[in-house]
């Protein structure tokens, strides 16, 4: 009986993960709470055209509300590319790899960066930095 509990329950914590970060922890979009979806190219932020700065400049009153998730473009990137974008970059982490632009499909984006704000899974904001920076100050 044990065995079948902890099968179940392994079961229902993989269910939840719909993703896999790049160094392999699970992370779901559905959480509940707060998720401040981040879109970027990886070439920008090496660029210093990336929301890094911005994203830590937010309020308080937001990042102790909301979980960040930074969503990189499957746009020539290797794994090595991607460990380097991490040493550099700490802060964006969990970091996702957008195989075939399928998130940013799902969310109807066309550029990075770009932001996505859910609510217990559900789109509350979407579109670029400016925007999102207006939102934040207006709601948190």
């Amino acid at each position: 009986m044990k065995k079948l509990l902890l099968s179940l329950c392994l079961l229902s914590s993989a269910a939840l993960a719909d993703y896999r970060s790049v160094n392999d922890a699970p992370v779901s979009l559905d959480a509940p709470g707060w998720q401040h979806l981040v879109f970027i190219n990886i070439w920008d932020s090496w660029a210093g055209a990336g929301p890094e700065e911005m994203v830590s400049k937010l309020p308080a009153s937001f990042s102790a509300r909301a979980s960040s998730v930074w969503i990189a473009l499957d746009m020539n990137v290797t794994p090595a590319y991607v460990r380097d974008f991490q040493t550099s970059f700490p802060a964006s982490k969990p970091l996702l790899i957008d195989h075939k632009y399928e998130l940013m499909r799902r969310y109807k984006l066309w550029q990075t960066p770009a932001h996505v704000l859910l609510k217990d899974g559900k789109v509350q904001f979407s579109g670029n930095s400016d925007a999102f920076q207006h939102f934040v100050d207006q709601k948190f």
